[in-house]
């Protein structure tokens, strides 16, 4: 079963916070996504925009990944889900940013990216059946 699915965005200091935001809406509606503000390495202002869906939600996650990534990106999701798997329940993976605002799904290992983790609930933890769940759903 999957509990829920966080967003996680930077938003640079030249970047248009906006835009970014609409990045995220693909998933999530904006007045669901939260932000923080830090300071970079050199001073300069970081946006950390924030996110998760919840359980329903979260399922239709993967529908909308299976409707809208490109075959290959896809084939490939699936080929690395063990190697995306931290742990027992940690599924981790980056989509295209600049590519989600003009309403299109791609991976990316950018690091200019939507990071998406996916929290994956088994009873007993086990990755074996964490790694069942995420296949099927891929």
């Amino acid at each position: 079963m999957i509990d829920k699915v966080s967003f996680r965005a930077f938003v640079a200091a030249t970047e248009d916070e906006g835009r970014v935001r609409e990045a995220l809406a693909v998933f999530v509606p904006l007045d669901r996504i939260s932000g923080v503000t830090a300071e970079g390495h050199f001073g300069n202002e970081i946006k950390i925009l924030e996110a998760e869906l919840r359980k329903r939600e979260a399922a239709a996650f993967f529908q909308i990944l299976r409707e809208q990534l490109p075959t290959e990106d896809l084939q490939r999701l699936r080929r690395e889900i063990p190697d995306r798997l931290e742990g027992e329940s940690h599924f981790h993976l980056r989509l295209d940013k600049q590519a989600a605002y003009k309403g299109l799904l791609r991976l990316t290992d950018s690091k200019d990216a939507l990071d998406t983790t996916v929290l994956v609930k088994t009873y007993p933890a086990r990755r074996e059946s964490a790694l069942k769940i995420i296949s099927e759903l891929i």
